[in-house]
């Protein structure tokens, strides 16, 4: 699971884009493309709408049900997300990982791996 950029392109799916790992939603515009035959394309948004919420949200149940859903193995928190999403909704990622519901796989700097 990696924060979600406004603009196609530039940061977003830079997980992905550098791992081969899959993602929740990948490119917005590539996804829709191929993905044209209803209701494939409101899929895609909903899967941004969930990424969306995901980092939003403060409940921490919300949050882990969402990870559930999508069969998620690694969430970022890093200077995408940090720019994107407020710091409250970030905070859960402490909490869960005190909670043992994530291990921390990778840390440096403000960039985190759960």
């Amino acid at each position: 699971m990696e924060g979600r950029s406004e603009r196609e392109y530039l940061w977003g799916s830079r997980i992905t884009m550098y791992t081969g790992l899959p993602s929740v939603v990948g490119w917005n515009f590539h996804q829709r493309q191929q993905r044209t035959l209803n209701p494939l394309p409101r899929l895609v948004e909903e899967r941004i709408a969930n990424v969306n919420a995901f980092y939003m949200t403060t409940d921490i149940p919300t949050a882990s049900s969402i990870l559930r859903f999508y069969d998620v193995s690694y969430v970022i928190v890093g200077e995408l997300e940090r720019a994107y999403y407020p710091t409250t909704s970030l905070a859960k990622f402490d909490e869960m990982a005190k909670q043992g519901l994530f291990d921390v796989v990778f840390h440096t700097g403000d960039s985190t791996i759960l």
